[in-house]
């Protein structure tokens, strides 16, 4: 299998957060009829950035890094990015709500929601999802490596005439815009349920070990902060929310052996009050509060933590972390409270 972690049907079947697979066809339908013109010509720019978007998808192929064919790859991500975020300029689709057999008690899938994401959708249609992530780890292994990068930059810039301002525009470009693939890509259940979930756990474990052995003092990140060193906490949160629709044991058992709980806390001690911008605030503490929620988790989260000194950490990020939060937004006290709940639960075990 793609991961070894495909939801068991027992989870298919409980958690009552999908619907019957006729009815997701026909909604589907519904979708790509009404995004495929129909007529309205409201509606035809849709079909424009659908099939640009697909054009792009189909250009993803992993190459050598800093590579002709890899620098020219770039530039296909940069213009899929950049639909991905023209459609999220535009109004939602209304008339997606009106279709026979969709859920109305989830935003919907992919193939279903009032929102457009054909740019994501097409990437998970085309099974890039799992080739965009080993892309994007195989990029970090390599710049974590300083003997490699300066190799590899060097025979660039000899090879194509290149500055390595340029190059390290590129390498800027290209982590960037894939992570922003990622990240949208993995805020959805049904694409994590097609990934490789070890691999997912193992990049998310490498970026943030390097974040905790080199940069302890600052994430370096740019104002953008879109880099991995940031975007990882949104593909961990991602991991979290969705823990209980995929293979959660093994997921879990996975996170545990990376370390992902002590290294999310490490992060967040260190970063989050100074470099993270809201919005990361508000997923992580929500992927967190999931985690507590999360039954398996419940039954043995003792073992997640190293010691007195972590569990003390993460009590830290009560007040420094997750009372902001919910001072800013009283109506979020709800959402978090299985993660105020474990708060006192770690208390009580000190």
């Amino acid at each position: 299998g793609l991961s070894g972690l495909a939801p068991p049907r027992r989870a298919q079947c409980g958690r009552s957060r999908r619907r019957g697979a006729c009815g997701l066809r026909m909604a589907a339908a519904a979708k790509y009829a009404q995004e495929g013109g129909g007529g309205d010509e409201a509606e035809r720019p849709l079909k424009v950035c659908a099939e640009a978007g697909r054009k792009c998808v189909r250009q993803i192929h992993q190459h050598p890094i800093l590579s002709d064919e890899w620098l020219q790859l770039v530039d296909s991500l940069k213009q899929l990015t950049r639909l991905v975020q023209l459609e999220g300029r535009m109004p939602a689709n209304a008339k997606v709500a009106e279709v026979h057999g969709r859920n109305q008690e989830t935003p919907g899938t992919l193939w279903d929601q009032e929102a457009h994401e054909n740019a994501i959708r097409i990437l998970v249609e085309e099974a890039k999802v799992n080739l965009c992530l080993r892309m994007m780890n195989d990029f970090k292994v390599w710049q974590y490596n300083p003997t490699d990068m300066k190799q590899s930059v060097e025979n660039c810039m000899k090879t194509y005439d290149l500055s390595q301002v340029n190059i390290e525009q590129k390498c800027r470009q290209f982590e960037e815009y894939l992570g922003q693939l990622l990240w949208r890509a993995f805020a959805h259940v049904e694409t994590l349920q097609l990934m490789d979930i070890p691999l997912l756990i193992d990049h998310c474990g490498l970026v943030l070990q390097h974040v905790d052995a080199t940069r302890a003092a600052g994430l370096e990140c740019s104002s953008s902060k879109l880099e991995q060193e940031v975007l990882v906490m949104y593909y961990v949160s991602s991991l979290f929310k969705h823990a209980e629709a995929l293979n959660n044991g093994e997921l879990l058992a996975k996170a545990r052996e990376v370390r992902l709980l002590p290294l999310v806390i490490s992060h967040m001690s260190r970063h989050a009050a100074a470099e993270y911008p809201e919005r990361i605030s508000v997923e992580v503490a929500a992927g967190l509060a999931a985690l507590a929620d999360n039954e398996d988790f419940q039954t043995d989260w003792r073992s997640f933590f190293e010691g007195p000194e972590q569990m003390a950490a993460f009590l830290a990020l009560q007040e420094s972390f997750v009372a902001p939060i919910i001072s800013a937004d009283p109506d979020k006290r709800r959402a978090l409270r299985p993660l105020l709940d474990l708060f006192n639960k770690v208390q009580r075990a000190m």
